[in-house]
């Protein structure tokens, strides 16, 4: 999607790279308006935004997960690799432990 079209809120669905090939943000990261300035500062033309389905499906599994438990977990993994197994299931035990916290 072109970066004239992107919108905060918007969730990343590939990783964003420099020129060199050094990773600018991460995928999975709700992009804010911040980020967004930042992006044009790079230079950056086009980003890949996962759609809505990908970026709700956890929220659609777990009808108890709020919003705000999702913006926490992409906040603390915003410089990892979501797409690397190990990370997927730090997620998941994060997101598990807040849930259980939360309902006491």
């Amino acid at each position: 999607m072109r970066l004239t079209e992107i919108q905060p809120g918007m969730r990343l669905a590939k990783d964003v790279h420099d020129p060199q090939g050094r990773i600018l943000i991460r995928a999975g990261v709700v992009l804010s308006e911040r980020q967004i300035r930042l992006l044009r500062s790079w230079a950056v033309a086009d980003v890949c935004i996962a759609r809505d389905e990908e970026a709700g499906d956890l929220g659609r599994r777990h009808p108890e997960i709020s919003d705000e438990l999702l913006r926490s977990i992409d906040t603390q993994f915003s410089l990892s690799n979501r797409d690397h197994p190990v990370i997927q299931a730090l997620q998941a035990f994060c997101l598990s432990r807040m849930l259980e916290r939360r309902q006491g």
